[in-house]
C-alpha cells in the first residue's frame, strides 16, 4: 500500500496497491434515478429530496455499509428550507396599489406593518470615502424612504466601486441604520417588474426592514402625487442635490415574509476499518445529493424558474458516486482505516450539511498531529481526532480534455504527490487549484482544519438550469474520475501515518471553477463564512485565513460580526456587501459577539490574494 511522509513531501516507500474499481452501468443508474425529473430537482423540502435520501440509505445498506448516525443511515436536523411572500400590500395617500403590477415586497424585508412620510433619499448612499452623503440632513427617522437603484455617476468611482455602493443589502443597511420604517426601490429608467419573482435561498436572513420594488411606472405616478417628477428628481440624486416633496405624502403598507423550517437529512454509511490500531480514525467521502428543485434560487437561468432542475451533474453525479464507491469497497478486503460514506444535504445554500456533519462530531475529539503548526486564533475550533482526512465529489460526470480538476491539494504536504501518481495511473490529466475554501463541501471540513481534496469535472453550459439531465453524463468518464478517488482514499486509509493539515491561501477567484464562497472580489479581510442563519443577527465566521487582515485582527472561527465599517450587521449579506464597499488599504472597526461576550477590533484590510 501507498504510505503518506507527513513530516515533509510525500515520498512513496511502497508502490501503489490495487484499489477497488466501480461498474459505470450501476453508477450511471443511480445517477439518472435521482436526476429523474420525478425527484423535483431534489429541492429543500420537496417529497424528491426526502425520496433521494431513502434511496441512498437503501443503496449504502445493500452495499453492506453499516448505519453512521447513531444507529440509523440518516442524521437527521431542522433547518429553513423555503422562503416565499405570503402578504404584500401598498398604500400611497390612501390608494392601494395593486402587487406584481405596481410593486413586489422583497424576500429580505422584514415582516409586519409599515406607515410614514415619503422620503426621497437620492442612490441612499452614505460613502465617507468619496464624501457622498444622501442622508445629510434627512429626516429619515420613521420616514419610508424612496431609493433610487444603481449608483450616481460621479468622479472618482470607478466600476468596482459603483456596483459596491449600488448593492440593494447595503442601502437597506443605511437605511436601517439611520432608523427608516420601509425602502421602495426605484429601477432605473426602463426597468420594470414584468420579469418572474426570483427566489431566495431559504437562510437568507431579514433586512430589519420593510423592503420593496416599484414598478417604473408606479414610481413615477408616486413622485407626481408628492408634486415631482421622477427624471428632475433623477437628475438631483446625480447631482447630489437633496429633493423634499412639495405635498407631503403618507405611506402604508404590509409585508408577510413565511420562512418555513423542516427536518432534513445527511445519509452516512460506515466501512470499519480492519486494523484494531487504527480502525478509530476515518476518511470521509463526501458528496452532495440536493440541488435547486424547480430553480426558486440558484437557476442561472432566470426565465426557468418553475421548471425542474434535475441536477444530473451537480450532484446526482457525485452522490451516484458515493454509492458506486461503497459498494467496491464493501465487497473487497477491509482497508485499516474506517470510510465513512456521507451523502450531504443543503450545499446549494451554503454547505449546511457539511457544516453541521463537522460541528456535530463530539467535542474533545482533538487530535494534536493533524494540527496545524500555524498559530491558531483565541476560539477556533479544534480538529477532529477521529476524521483524518475528506474526499469530496462534485460534478464529476462530465469529464472531457481538460482533465479533472483537485482542489485542496495543499492543504497537506502529501496530497499533491500522491494525486499525480494516482492520476498517472488512470491517464488522467489533473488540473490543481490553488487554495482551499470554496466551492463545495471540503470546505467545511477545511474550516475545522482536516484535510481534504475536492474532485469535479467542472462547470459547463447547462450548470444550474433545466438542461442539466442524466443523458448528458458520461458514465466511463466518471468512473475513471471515481478510480482515481478510489486510490486516494485507500492510500489514505492504510497510510502508516495521518496527514498533517496545512492551511492554504484562498482560491484565486479566476481560478474557481463554480464562485467562491469567500469575500469575493475587492478588499479583502480572510474570513469564511458560515452559511444559513446566525444565532444572533449578524454574519457568523467559520474559519479564519492564516495571515489575513481577519487573523491579524484577531478573529476566530465561531465570531458572529454584528457591526462592520460603523454600520450594524444584520445578515451575510450584509457584510459581503459592507466589505465590498470598503477600499482596499482601510481601516475599519469590527464589532463581534463571542460567546456572550461583545469585542471590537479593527483590521487593515488587504487586496484577495
Amino acid at each position: 500500500m501507498l504510505a503518506l511522509a507527513c513530516a515533509g513531501p510525500a515520498r512513496w516507500r511502497e508502490p501503489l496497491g490495487e484499489a477497488p474499481r466501480v461498474d459505470p452501468a450501476d453508477w450511471a443508474a443511480d445517477a439518472a434515478w435521482l436526476a429523474d425529473p420525478a425527484r423535483e430537482g431534489r429541492g429543500l423540502g420537496t417529497a424528491g429530496l426526502d425520496a433521494a435520501a431513502r434511496y441512498l440509505a437503501e443503496r449504502f445498506a445493500r452495499a453492506g455499509l453499516e448505519p453512521g448516525a447513531d444507529g440509523s443511515f440518516l442524521q437527521l436536523f431542522h433547518m429553513p428550507v423555503s422562503l416565499a411572500v405570503e402578504q404584500e400590500a401598498l398604500t400611497v395617500a390612501g390608494e392601494a396599489l395593486a402587487p406584481e403590477r405596481d410593486f413586489r415586497a422583497l424576500l429580505v424585508s422584514e415582516s409586519g406593518p409599515f406607515a410614514g412620510e415619503l422620503v426621497f433619499a437620492g442612490f441612499g448612499i452614505r460613502d465617507p470615502a468619496s464624501g457622498r452623503d444622501d442622508y445629510a440632513g434627512l429626516p429619515a427617522e420613521g420616514a419610508v424612504l424612496l431609493v433610487l437603484d444603481g449608483s450616481p455617476s460621479a468622479p472618482g468611482l470607478d466600476a468596482r466601486r459603483a456596483a459596491a455602493l449600488a448593492q440593494r443589502p447595503l442601502k437597506l443597511a443605511t437605511a436601517r441604520q439611520h432608523g427608516a420604517r420601509a425602502v421602495l426601490f426605484v429601477p432605473a429608467s426602463g426597468a420594470d417588474l414584468a420579469e418572474k419573482r426570483r427566489g431566495g435561498a431559504p437562510t437568507r436572513s431579514s433586512a430589519g426592514v420593510s423592503a420593496l420594488a416599484l414598478s417604473r411606472g408606479a414610481a413615477e405616478r408616486l413622485v407626481a402625487r408628492a408634486g415631482g417628477e421622477l427624471a428632475e428628481w433623477s437628475r438631483r440624486a446625480e447631482a447630489g442635490v437633496p429633493v423634499a416633496p412639495t405635498s407631503p405624502m403618507r405611506v402604508a403598507g404590509a409585508v408577510e415574509i413565511e420562512r418555513h423550517e423542516s427536518e432534513v437529512a445527511n445519509v452516512v454509511g460506515r466501512l470499519p476499518g480492519s486494523d484494531p490500531a487504527l480502525r478509530h480514525e476515518e476518511i470521509v467521502i463526501g458528496a452532495h445529493y440536493d440541488h435547486l428543485g424547480r430553480g426558486e434560487y440558484g437557476s442561472l437561468r432566470p426565465a426557468a424558474r418553475g421548471e425542474v432542475h434535475p441536477g444530473a451533474d451537480d450532484n446526482a453525479s457525485g452522490a451516484a458516486g458515493l454509492v458506486a464507491l461503497a459498494r467496491a469497497f464493501a465487497s473487497g478486503p477491509r482497508p485499516a482505516r474506517t470510510l465513512v460514506f456521507v451523502a450531504f444535504t443543503a450545499e446549494e445554500v451554503g454547505l449546511v450539511g457539511s457544516t453541521h456533519y463537522v460541528e456535530s462530531r463530539a467535542p474533545g475529539e482533538v487530535a494534536s498531529e493533524a494540527r496545524s503548526e500555524a498559530p491558531r486564533a483565541l476560539g477556533s475550533r479544534e480538529p477532529s481526532e477521529v476524521v483524518v482526512g475528506m474526499l469530496n465529489l462534485d460534478m464529476i460526470g462530465r469529464l472531457g480534455a481538460g482533465g479533472v480538476s483537485a482542489f485542496g491539494a495543499d492543504t497537506a504536504p502529501a496530497f499533491e504527490d500522491l494525486v499525480r501518481r494516482a492520476a498517472a495511473r488512470h491517464g488522467l490529466a489533473v488540473d490543481f487549484v490553488a487554495g482551499s475554501h470554496g466551492p463545495s463541501d471540503h470546505s467545511s471540513f477545511h474550516a475545522a482544519e482536516i484535510p481534504a481534496l475536492f474532485f469535479t469535472t467542472g462547470a459547463h453550459e447547462a450548470y444550474h438550469t433545466p438542461d442539466d439531465r442524466a443523458e448528458s453524463l458520461a458514465a466511463d468518464g466518471a468512473a475513471r474520475v471515481l478510480d482515481l478517488t478510489a486510490d486516494v482514499a485507500l492510500a489514505l486509509a492504510e497510510a502508516r501515518e495521518r496527514p498533517r493539515f496545512t492551511a492554504a491561501r484562498p482560491a484565486t477567484p479566476a481560478r474557481t471553477a463554480r464562485g467562491s464562497h469567500g469575500d469575493g472580489y475587492g478588499p479583502y479581510l480572510g474570513t469564511v463564512p458560515a452559511f444559513g442563519a446566525a444565532p444572533t443577527p449578524g454574519a457568523r465566521i467559520s474559519a479564519v485565513l492564516p495571515d489575513s487582515p481577519a487573523e491579524r485582527a484577531g478573529l476566530a472561527a465561531g465570531d458572529v460580526i454584528v457591526s462592520f465599517a460603523g454600520t450594524p450587521v444584520a445578515s451575510l449579506e450584509e457584510f459581503a456587501a459592507l466589505l465590498f464597499a470598503q477600499s482596499e488599504g482601510s481601516e475599519v472597526e469590527i464589532v463581534v459577539l463571542r460567546a456572550d461576550e461583545r469585542i471590537v477590533t479593527r483590521a487593515v484590510l488587504g487586496l484577495r490574494p
